[in-house]
């Protein structure tokens, strides 16, 4: 993610602030912490997937390509 919109570069200071609460809270158990985050990460991932995904799916239908409520 890149720092030149402010809005971006407050998500991702958000993002790592949250990373660094959940260190702190876990720093007996450095694994739980990695695997917290790690699981927070691929929520993200997997989420903007699928908005990638209904755009795509909105961009066939509107072309055309794809019928709208009807799966081939």
């Amino acid at each position: 993610m890149t720092a030149d919109d402010p809005v971006l570069a407050l998500i991702e200071r958000r993002q790592e602030e949250w990373r660094q609460r959940v260190r702190q809270r876990y720093r007996f158990r450095p694994w739980k912490a990695r695997r917290l985050i790690w699981e927070h990460d691929e929520l993200l991932r997997r989420q903007e997937e699928w908005r990638a995904a209904r755009h795509e799916r909105a961009r066939l239908v509107r072309n055309g390509e794809l019928q709208a409520g009807r799966r081939r």
